[in-house]
């Protein structure tokens, strides 16, 4: 019978830790994305790749960080909004002036030509300064509703739980 609540005890223990360390990632997590917002390190913004058309440079569901530049030239990798408004991180492969319009021609590295439009400057979001590699497919899960019920709602259950026990447990040890 002890045994078994040894057992009993430690594999709580052991869930209980994994919770707090899931948790816990999840606030650096955060305050990471909001430290990165609120203009205390150089502008960045965060994006997760969703397509292999920059692979093997940049993969499937990795992170990417980007930064607005003044001036962008060939082979940077740039992030931009195409005509229908999509999010696109591709390479410049060629520069064009047109009066005093600036224009790139870009073209993601798996793809095998160019991109059909001409980008803007003006449609650049920014340059690719550091790629995080696989933490996109961690950051996509966490927003799903399986993440969400996963990493916040089981923990908490968890912890709510292992609470009211515990004060359970004090009342009726007060009670006798």
């Amino acid at each position: 019978m002890r045994s078994r609540r040894k057992q009993k005890s430690t594999f709580a223990k052991a869930l209980f830790t994994v919770v707090w360390l899931i948790l816990g990632v999840g606030m650096l997590l955060i305050v990471f994305r909001l430290v990165l917002k609120s203009g205390f390190t150089p502008p960045l913004a965060s994006y997760v790749v969703q397509s292999g058309s920059m692979e093997p440079s940049i993969m499937t569901g990795d992170i990417i960080l980007i930064r607005p530049e003044s001036q962008y030239e060939e082979n940077d990798v740039v992030t931009f909004r195409d005509q229908k408004k999509r999010v696109v991180t591709h390479r410049i492969s060629e520069i064009q002036k047109q009066g005093d319009k600036t224009l790139f021609l870009t073209k993601g590295d798996a793809n095998r030509s160019v991109d059909i439009e001409f980008v803007p400057l003006e449609n650049v979001v920014g340059k690719v300064q550091f790629v995080v590699p696989k933490l996109g497919f961690l950051v996509s899960f966490a927003k799903s509703t399986l993440g969400i019920i996963l990493l916040v709602v089981v923990p908490a259950t968890i912890v709510i739980s292992d609470e009211l026990n515990g004060l359970r447990s004090s009342l009726s040890k007060k009670r006798l």
